[in-house]
């Protein structure tokens, strides 16, 4: 039986805003088959199976409400009523909107799992979910490259800004418990697990894998690699790509956006947001062209991400 997940995925206009609030189509927040993202997969697993089957909970009652629909220029508007009534999404009866990454959010809010920021997005999901220390990453081809071992609850995200879902239930071989993440990455290993790790260490020194580069085997070289990162960061110094390792790297090359996030309110403009926030009014286009906005009307409600000065 196909492993199925839960998504907010388009508005009802095939666009990813514009639209009316609440789901128009039955297809704006929805469930479907598994599939493999163009982008590939990361998966995150949280550590308290009742947290996991939370997220799981809130995503399928999600899907099952017509109230809430898809917008990215409205995201937050869901967390805004869902906050309301104790994230208890069967009870948002205000019509609402939310978007991929704005949905996993609140199903991790649901779970108790709070904290992740109003800008919480796929591009910086996997640095923000770590910081929890809620979750497990599921590393390796089983887990990032079918369904077989994916467990309700569990949360995939694109490798780089795409798309987010939320797992609704078991594979036919998912694990009781977690499973050992990349404790066992160590010389002779190969596969997608070990270049998307050499990747990471290319991102933190370009010249560290100067024969081979990100080529998918654990040699004598990526150990190298490994013990260098592991000394400069203080970790224990072992050549092996430990979870302490992991978390460290990963956080090193999925650098905090160079943006912030405001929420628009009534009787703000693109001029005055510019003013208080870039110290010019004049700077409005820097706000435009960051959003990829065609307009210079803005209304209460919209997110808007703001250059950092």
């Amino acid at each position: 039986m196909a492993v199925k997940i839960g998504s907010a995925r388009i508005d009802e206009n095939g666009n990813a805003h514009g639209g009316k609030a609440g789901d128009q189509t039955g297809k704006e927040v929805s469930t479907q088959n598994w599939y493999l993202h163009s982008k590939g997969w990361r998966v995150f697993r949280a550590k308290d199976p009742a947290k996991a089957e939370q997220i799981a909970k809130t995503m399928q009652a999600a899907c099952d409400n017509k109230n809430i629909g898809y917008d990215q220029y409205q995201r937050n508007t869901l967390y805004a009523q869902a906050e309301k009534v104790g994230f208890d999404i069967s009870k948002v009866t205000t019509p609402c909107e939310t978007d991929c990454s704005a949905l996993v959010r609140v199903c991790c809010a649901s779970a108790g799992i709070l904290g992740l920021p109003e800008g919480f997005r796929t591009g910086n999901m996997p640095s923000n979910l770590n910081k929890t220390g809620a979750f497990t990453e599921m590393i390796g081809d089983k887990y990032q490259k079918q369904s077989t071992y994916l467990r309700r609850g569990d949360i995939l995200v694109t490798k780089s800004s795409g798309h987010t879902v939320v797992v609704l239930s078991n594979g036919s071989k998912a694990e009781a418990v977690v499973a050992p993440t990349v404790e066992g990455l160590t010389v002779g290993d190969t596969g997608s697990a070990v270049k998307e790790m050499q990747e990471y260490l290319l991102k933190w020194d370009a010249d560290c894998l100067p024969e081979y580069g990100a080529d998918g085997d654990f040699g004598s070289e990526t150990k190298a690699a490994v013990k260098k990162f592991q000394k400069e960061f203080k970790l224990d110094v072992t050549g092996v790509y430990d979870e302490a390792t992991r978390i460290k790297l990963v956080a090193y090359a999925t650098p905090e956006p160079t943006y912030e996030v405001y929420t628009v309110q009534k009787g703000d403009s693109l001029w005055k947001i510019a003013k208080e926030k870039l110290g010019n009014g004049a700077k409005y286009p820097q706000i435009k062209k960051l959003n990829d906005l065609t307009g210079d009307v803005i209304h209460a409600g919209l997110v808007l991400k703001i250059p950092k000065t």
